[in-house]
């Protein structure tokens, strides 16, 4: 796809950005001069931030050549003012983030078969790209292993409760053939202590998924000490 972003705001860019996974694979390629690197700074977060593989492709051609081809555009022609002000600002790929960029000089003399090798080259370039594994912004990765870790807490919350159930279901069963007067609510309010530690992460477990015998050892073990205390 084809975005121009005179007419469109980085706003839409996300847009697009975002709901590409769910698209296949796509490449964007966004119509501006970017003449500062702010500019395309702004592009390389929200890549990151979509996992997307960000690239550019420069074009280096004299002041000459740029308002000699300004003058012959059938469109919206610029003044020479702007062309030579951007010429003496514009801030070539140099930072670390922008390591992904393919850089065509002017050409001497346009022959058929040298602009196919440009496009060649173009077409290479897009390959390549889409070979890259794409960066992600630490904030982004940071809040993907928060709600990992979420997640997988959530999971073993709800094992610990399922498994604790039939825990408590078996030790109720063998203290009234062993005698021993504890009520459920007994065991009901230890279960829910630790289930609280579980959440809060002062009890954790190694290996999933849990199993009953974990999980009864883990309990009693947390039971027979609430009781001493």
């Amino acid at each position: 796809a084809v975005v121009s972003t005179q007419s469109t705001g980085n706003q839409k860019i996300a847009g697009l950005l975002k709901g590409h996974s769910d698209r296949g694979n796509q490449i964007f390629l966004l119509d501006d001069n970017f003449f500062y690197r702010g500019m395309r700074k702004e592009i390389f977060h929200l890549a990151q931030q979509n996992s997307c593989v960000f690239g550019q492709i420069v074009f280096r051609v004299s002041k000459e050549l740029a308002i000699s081809a300004n003058s012959d555009r059938k469109a919206t022609i610029v003044t020479s003012e702007t062309i030579e002000k951007m010429h003496g600002s514009i801030e070539y790929p140099i930072e670390a983030w922008e390591k992904h960029v393919l850089q065509l000089e002017e050409l001497s003399e346009y022959k058929h078969s040298t602009l196919n090798d440009r496009v060649d080259h173009v077409n290479q370039f897009l390959d390549y790209l889409c070979k890259q594994v794409p960066e992600v912004d630490p904030a982004v990765e940071q809040g993907q292993r928060e709600a990992e870790r979420e997640r997988c807490l959530k999971d073993t919350v709800q094992q610990c409760e399922l498994l604790m159930r039939k825990v408590i279901s078996e030790k109720i069963k063998a203290d009234r053939i062993e005698g021993r007067k504890i009520t459920y609510s007994v065991y009901s309010d230890a279960k829910a202590v630790f289930l609280g530690e579980v959440k809060s992460g002062a009890i954790s477990f190694e290996k999933q998924p849990i199993s009953m015998e974990t999980v009864k050892e883990r309990f009693l073990e947390h039971f027979v000490k609430s009781a001493r205390n």
